[in-house]
């Protein structure tokens, strides 16, 4: 199993949101992606249903003439096709868009009680085995759906993808984290810097903390995040500036007062995918 590296590129509405948007920027888009792989970020983060398919694409673009061993690619297979011939199908109909011969990293976008979850990774068992894929993962996964997903695995479950931000402890209060830890998976936080903005308390107390380490508040949230035992993040960022910002927050070591302190101010904010975590 490769290691997870700790940032990857996230592409969640480029092409459009549900469905392409026929005035996308796509050459800004694939700008984006490449000014990432060229700041040291080898990780590229899709879906399927990110604008139907058109990410995956517009990342197959970005990454053309690249060598396939300079970066690494994660898609996920959408959530309402989870029988073993639609993740097969899905799967190979990713590599068309994205133009490669394998993924690095495949994994179910969430769980879905209409299917028995274990059809995905016999499917994923099977991919693996045809060369198709390296890595199994899975996003919004509770503690039940991981333990179904460890049950039938072949292979290391090599990642969760869930929101986890400040205004945002679903996998603390559910124990998804702590399950997590306990089975060696990694989490891959995603919407770390997006809602939480428009809270003047959150955004208070993180003004108070973050001249002490000579960081702007949105750094301060992330080194907080990056506390945590095994995190990684999929972010966005659109210059050198920002991905350099995002680097140093990466680097930041937090005391431990202000650490409880931030623990104390996320504690019982429930984020927007929590009822997944249920499944």
């Amino acid at each position: 199993m490769n290691d997870l590296p700790k940032l990857a590129l996230g592409t969640w509405l480029m092409g459009g949101m549900k469905d392409p948007d026929p005035n996308n920027d796509d050459a800004g888009d694939i700008a984006v992606i490449r000014l990432a792989l060229d700041n040291g970020i080898t990780l590229i983060d899709t879906a399927q249903n990110y604008a139907a398919g058109k990410a995956e694409e517009l990342v197959g673009q970005a990454i053309k003439g690249r060598l396939r061993d300079s970066f690494q690619i994660l898609t996920k297979q959408d959530t309402e096709k989870l029988s073993y011939q639609e993740v097969v199908d899905g799967c190979r109909a990713s590599l068309d868009r994205l133009g490669v011969d394998f993924v690095d990293y495949f994994v179910c976008h969430a769980p879905n009680a209409d299917f028995d979850m274990r059809g995905f990774f016999r499917a994923a068992n099977q991919l693996y085995k045809d060369g198709s894929i390296r890595n199994v993962g899975v996003s919004n996964f509770g503690i039940k759906s991981l333990q179904i997903a460890l049950d039938t695995s072949d292979l290391p479950i090599s990642l969760n993808q869930v929101s986890f931000a400040m205004d945002d402890d679903d996998i603390i209060r559910t124990g998804t984290y702590d399950f997590c830890v306990k089975n060696n998976i990694p989490i891959q936080a995603f919407m770390t810097l997006v809602n939480w903005k428009e809270n003047k308390e959150i955004i208070g107390v993180l003004e108070t903390i973050a001249p002490k380490y000579n960081l702007t508040v949105q750094q301060l949230a992330l080194a907080y995040i990056n506390s945590f035992e095994n995190m990684h993040f999929t972010i966005r960022a659109s210059s050198v500036e920002h991905w350099q910002q995002i680097k140093d927050a990466m680097n930041a070591r937090l005391e431990s007062g202000d650490i409880a302190t931030l623990k104390k101010l996320q504690h019982g904010r429930k984020g927007l995918f929590g009822e997944l975590l249920e499944i």
